[in-house]
């Protein structure tokens, strides 16, 4: 494992114990560092996944939690779109949109950035980072049946 991998993992190892108080009792599937970014700033936020829920929980720079966490259920999911596919055509059309993981829960909307989904990326984010991926993607694709 080399030093990148060994960052990201260290890195998803604070992200879980960070999520630990909120998840309930519930396993946690996957974990994901992902932002949101925004005109002049950028939102970091820690995914945990779970059989039933998202827990997104927003983070500073230094990888420690600002606030409460925002419970997603499948049900919560009005819209979603991964890498421009799925949404709308203004979704695919997006410059960015081959980046981002976009969904609205709760009348809110959340366009990821998340690292991972190719192989360069894969290759530097790391094995938690990539299968914490494949589950927030395979919770988005259940919550949209």
């Amino acid at each position: 494992m080399g030093w990148i991998e060994r960052g990201w993992e260290e890195l998803s190892t604070r992200l879980r114990l960070a999520l630990e108080p909120y998840r309930e009792g519930e396993d946690l599937v996957g974990v994901v560092h992902a932002n949101q970014p925004g005109l002049f700033s950028t939102q970091l936020f820690a995914i945990g996944v779970t059989p039933t829920r998202l827990i997104l929980l927003p983070l500073d720079r230094r990888h420690t939690a600002t606030g409460e966490p925002v419970v997603v259920r499948p049900g919560d999911i009005e819209a979603s779109a991964i890498w421009g596919w799925g949404g709308s055509l203004s979704d695919l059309l997006s410059a960015s949109a081959g980046r981002e993981i976009r969904f609205t829960a709760g009348g809110r909307k959340y366009k990821l950035m998340v690292l991972g989904g190719n192989l360069l990326e894969d290759a530097l984010s790391g094995p938690t980072q990539k299968s914490g991926l494949q589950a927030l993607l395979e919770f988005l694709l259940a919550a949209k049946r």
